[in-house]
């Protein structure tokens, strides 16, 4: 259990570095405001060529534009401003003042309601459709956004955050088999409070279990300190009446450089996300229950960041001195050589401050990863532990709260004066019983 707490401390470490919905319904918003549809109308739905079909008449109203039907010839007309776009029902294409576009679904009549493929034609008009899948809403914005300018400046804004609070949401899922050998899914929640301290680093993490309504049970307390050549973990573990407390320190310069905030290192950061941003998509806005208009963006970057990021330090890391550092070790490795592919979070900027102020992330490729090579540290996984982690699915929502005002803190003197993790392992290791087989019949005595 110690082992994969510090593989989770590792793992935050790299998500601070760098409430979803699910629904049937398709929602559409026109400049974040949402379409209402309903019997009469009818309702979007998604096609067989997984294209949004949208009731024309609620849909284009909606939009500004002005519709007509042209019974004879069964073409649906919207027009606004100087732009005509012609629908014809069942064909794939539609006319755009008077010129012929090919598109990749067509149009059509559903118990007596036109619908329209809504991409296509909106896109016609000049404006820009997106798709977002979490909250399964179209995005139309009819002045185009410049999402990556709006992302970038508030990126800019927290290279020069010097503290923060965060409370975060883990929401773990994976298969685990039963006493019979079926499978069945265990869905469990992890609530976390954190503060950060940015030059020089530190950090307080609390965890939580949701056990009851509104009732949480501590679970974890971890804080983490960085030196000038040194990182060091304090995790408390909660026992039945007290907290548990152990420490390690790994020093390695080559390790903290990756980890600190000085104007060099928020160079490299800068120039590297420029160059592994795949896209940043403008979602809309929403308002939050605090009153305050937050703009959604999807940011898209390329998993090989991490390859050029430890791909170099994998090399150059020194022999490890503990199991600790070995685990540090073999976990970068894993992360410089695995295939993260595109990695999507979901980002919520306050447009009154231009401070980013949520975010949402899946984290379940990165932990699986880190964990599917480690067999040298973590021991030789069977079979059926190698599906369960292959099966872990991990998001994590934060919320930014009190940038550059965080209250700051001390480590519990039991943290500070709590024995080292390597010392700990051996001594229970040592505690263990050997088994030992008896001459001859290789029973154990």
């Amino acid at each position: 259990m110690k082992k994969f707490v510090f593989v989770l401390s590792l793992v935050l470490i790299l998500a601070l570095s760098s409430v979803t919905a699910f629904a049937d319904e398709i929602i559409i918003n026109i400049d974040s405001v949402k379409v209402e549809f309903n019997d009469d109308l009818g309702f979007p739905f998604i096609d067989e060529n997984s294209r949004t079909q949208v009731p024309f008449r609620a849909t284009l109203e909606k939009y500004g534009a002005q519709i007509d039907w042209n019974n004879e010839s069964r073409i649906a007309i919207a027009t606004k401003g100087d732009i005509v776009v012609e629908v014809p029902i069942d064909e794939n294409y539609i006319v755009k003042n008077g010129e012929k576009t090919t598109v990749d679904t067509a149009a059509r009549i559903v118990n007596g309601r036109t619908y329209l493929p809504i991409r296509a034609v909106l896109e016609a008009f000049g404006s820009e459709v997106q798709w977002d899948s979490q909250l399964n809403t179209v995005v139309i914005t009819t002045v185009p956004v410049d999402a990556k300018a709006i992302y970038s400046k508030a990126a800019e804004k927290s290279y020069a955050w010097k503290n923060y609070d965060v409370k975060a949401t883990v929401d773990l899922s994976m298969n685990i088999p039963d006493d019979t050998g079926s499978v069945q899914k265990m869905d469990m929640s992890m609530n976390m409070d954190m503060t950060i301290f940015m030059n020089p680093f530190k950090a307080k993490i609390k965890a939580a279990m949701p056990v009851a309504e509104e009732f949480l049970q501590p679970v974890m307390e971890m804080y983490m300190t960085v030196d000038k050549d040194s990182y060091t973990t304090y995790m408390g573990m909660s026992g039945d009446t007290d907290v548990n407390w152990m420490k390690q320190t790994i020093k390695d310069e080559t390790l903290i450089d990756l980890m600190k905030n000085d104007e060099e290192a928020i160079k490299k950061s800068k120039e590297l996300a420029e160059k592994y941003t795949e896209d940043v998509k403008y979602f809309g806005k929403y308002t939050d229950e605090a009153g305050r208009t937050l703009l959604r963006l999807q940011y898209t970057m390329s998993g090989d960041i991490y390859k050029e990021l430890l791909g170099d330090y994998s090399e150059l890391m020194p022999e490890p001195a503990n199991e600790q550092e070995a685990m540090t070790v073999e976990m970068i490795k894993n992360i410089a050589n695995a295939d993260l592919g595109d990695l999507k979070y979901i980002i919520y900027i306050d447009e009154a401050t231009g401070e980013i102020v949520k975010m949402e992330m899946d984290l379940g490729n990165m932990i699986v990863s880190m964990l599917s090579g480690m067999t040298g540290v973590l021991g030789e996984m069977p079979p059926e532990a190698a599906e369960i982690i292959n099966s872990l699915e991990a998001k994590m929502v934060m919320e930014i709260l009190n940038i550059n005002n965080a209250k700051d803190f001390e480590i519990p003197k039991e943290a500070l004066n709590a024995p080292d993790a390597d010392e700990m392992l051996k001594e229970l290791e040592q505690s263990e019983p050997v088994e030992e087989k008896a001459p001859g019949n290789g029973e154990v005595r």
